[in-house]
């Protein structure tokens, strides 16, 4: 006679079986748990300690086996990405939600650059777009300068291309100009609210002193690139 042994890796658990033709076996297999196809008869399970699983620890085993064996087990990767996908809509959503409701802010007095959303009186399309993205909860720093959002997206692994306009989505952060490298090729920056075909509608700061939303064509012409939060 020849035994076998199978591990199953993802909770450390050995099954010590024998051949199907053995009769005899130390542990009954339920019949809700038994698989439909012959398998090797189960002699005993042990934890990734070397300890062997009796009563109820051992019952849940062998129905997770056959749950996994039938295809009935959920598939944990596929858990985790939905999980993720599900997490970074409702980021995504919550950005739209806080910079919507911005809508209509702007410079106290009317030509000052003075916002609530930094202390300095300076240019503040980005610090109203990061102003946003550390409100829902983005890691990013505080930004004056449009370039910096899009350097930071590069050094994450979140900033693409004026090639890739495409991967444009709800949340996201737009780049006006020709390139990251000085305010004179990165001049303005806006959060997207939706994108539909060619269009982009944009919740944009320091737009005539104010937040406003604003429609524009999602073109290289008009921009370098952009950032995922």
């Amino acid at each position: 006679m020849e035994s076998s042994v199978l591990r199953r890796l993802g909770r450390g658990f050995v099954i010590v079986g024998m051949s199907a033709a053995v009769a005899v076996s130390s542990v009954s297999v339920p019949a809700s748990a038994a698989p439909v196809d012959p398998a090797p008869a189960v002699l005993e399970v042990l934890d990734e300690h070397g300890a062997r699983l009796t009563g109820a620890e051992l019952r849940e085993f062998l129905e997770e086996e056959a749950a996994r064996a039938t295809g009935t087990e959920p598939d944990p990767a596929e858990d985790d990405t939905s999980a993720d996908d599900l997490n970074a809509m409702a980021l995504k959503d919550n950005i739209v939600k806080i910079a919507n409701a911005e809508k209509g802010n702007g410079e106290k007095p009317n030509g000052s650059n003075c916002t609530k959303y930094s202390k300095k009186c300076v240019a503040w399309c980005a610090l109203f777009a990061t102003w946003v993205w550390r409100k829902a909860g983005v890691g990013i720093d505080k930004y004056a300068f449009t370039g910096d959002v899009y350097k930071w997206g590069k050094r994450k692994g979140k900033s693409y291309g004026k090639g890739n306009l495409k991967k444009a989505t709800k949340g996201d952060v737009l780049l006006f100009g020709t390139g990251p490298s000085s305010t004179k090729t990165s001049t303005h920056i806006g959060i997207v609210k939706s994108v539909s075909g060619s269009s982009v509608t944009l919740i944009e700061g320091n737009s005539k002193n104010k937040v406003r939303q604003v429609k524009r064509t999602l073109s290289s012409r008009t921009f370098y690139g952009g950032s995922h939060p």
